[in-house]
């Protein structure tokens, strides 16, 4: 049986909400999306220009138009920015109109992902390792509140995190009632 609905992964940057997104979308038959793709493709400059032009906030702003746009479309994967969180009205959206997967590693796993990607503004100054470990600190209990499901990543691949969610979420609809004609 196919799942239904929109499926948005949110985490920290590095949690793997893209390359894990690519693969479940596949997997269900529904279309993939990365907001941060989508706002450097509108854009069309990428998102460190976006911080250094308008600041975290502006660049938050822009998030915030996506995601609400993008919440409107149906049989979606959505990866999210790693602070769409950061807006309570994002986490209301994506817990209204979907099911919310929080994507969780720890801090030192995140730095071990990222420390090469030069396209993450926030860990491009000061000491990268404290900053994820102040991020995880301020946005753990806001993934936590708006997901519907928790999956640690650990260490494992890409393939079988993506076959866990897949699982996951099978027991998730067969926990939802039928809704009758």
């Amino acid at each position: 049986m196919a799942l239904v609905g929109n499926i948005y992964l949110v985490g920290l940057m590095g949690a793997g909400k893209t390359s894990v997104g690519k693969v479940l979308a596949r997997r269900l038959q529904k279309t993939f999306l990365d907001a941060d793709h989508v706002l450097v493709e509108r854009t069309g400059v990428k998102i460190p220009v976006i911080f250094e032009v308008e600041g975290e906030a502006g660049f938050r702003v822009r998030e915030s138009a996506i995601i609400a746009e993008l919440s409107q479309r149906h049989d979606i994967v959505l990866a999210t920015g790693g602070g769409a969180v950061l807006n309570p009205a994002n986490r209301q959206t994506l817990h209204n109109t979907g099911t919310v997967i929080y994507l969780r590693a720890t801090p030192e796993e995140l730095w071990r992902r990222t420390k090469h990607d030069k396209n993450r503004p926030l860990l491009q100054r000061g000491d990268p390792l404290a900053t994820l470990q102040r991020l995880y600190q301020e946005r753990d209990p806001l993934y936590a509140e708006c997901a519907h499901l928790t999956v640690d990543t650990g260490s494992q691949s890409i393939a079988k995190l993506a076959t866990l969610l897949e699982q996951e979420l099978g027991r998730v609809q067969q926990l939802q009632p039928v809704a009758s004609n």
